[in-house]
């Protein structure tokens, strides 16, 4: 039996602890079923999707415990803040309950603090209260540029902050520590990254470590790997 926090990790908690995502410009209508069947058959916390399947997926859905869940401005986060508040207006009107918005990185970088402040608040205050996520893309930026994106969208007023959008690449460990850390008691921790990236190990580490949400198409394999992954830590002991 394994405890996370105090509480014994189930297959159906850590099932809430994951975001089922299919975020390729080429997935198919019929990936997108395969990954809401699954997501409902193990009750995942979401299904994130590009917006020209946040439609469907919401009627799919529609009755279940699985929230849909959308990207907006994916991958790059290039778009104006207005070009963010439209999509974002236009996938609640197609029901979407979660936002994951890309910000803007690249003035970030350019040192505009302010710029990503605005861009924050408009995002949040066009979501009405929905729950935001803010996409920083840490393989980009040096570790005091990602606290400074933490500050941000935790003064912009956004739920989480989220890693990765899964692209280029996911943070190691001493990311994921310096994000939890950072955000601590202010705003959740999304972490997100490539398929490779996630392991079973690494997922219940980033759990383990304080991590509230991981995004991942290998939900299944995670939730089914648990009762292995308790039996292979047995001979681990902390002193």
């Amino acid at each position: 039996m394994l405890y996370l926090h105090g509480q014994e990790l189930t297959a159906a908690r850590l099932a809430k602890m994951i975001d089922g995502s299919l975020l390729n410009p080429y997935a198919t209508l019929d990936e997108i079923k395969d990954l809401v069947k699954m997501s409902v058959e193990y009750n995942t916390n979401s299904v994130c999707v590009n917006p020209n399947y946040i439609e469907f997926v919401a009627k799919e859905l529609k009755g279940t415990d699985v929230k849909p869940c959308v990207v907006i401005d994916y991958p790059f986060g290039t778009g104006t803040i207005e070009s963010k508040v439209a999509a974002a207006k236009d996938a609640i009107a197609k029901a979407a309950e979660i936002l994951d918005f890309v910000i803007d990185y690249g003035h970030l970088k350019s040192g505009d603090r302010d710029h990503l402040v605005r861009e924050v608040k408009a995002c949040v205050e066009a979501c009405g209260g929905l729950e935001t996520r803010f996409i920083i893309e840490v393989c980009y930026l040096t570790p005091e540029e990602i606290v400074t994106a933490c500050e941000c969208v935790i003064e912009g007023g956004g739920d989480f902050v989220k890693s990765s959008t899964g692209r280029f690449g996911g943070p190691d460990m001493k990311i994921v520590d310096l994000l939890v850390k950072t955000c601590a008691g202010r705003c959740k921790v999304k972490i997100a990254g490539t398929g490779p990236f996630w392991t079973s190990s690494i997922a219940l580490m980033c759990l383990s470590r304080g991590v509230d949400i991981i995004g991942t198409r290998a939900a299944k394999k995670i939730i089914d790997d648990l009762p292995l992954f308790e039996e292979m830590i047995k001979g681990f002991e902390i002193k």
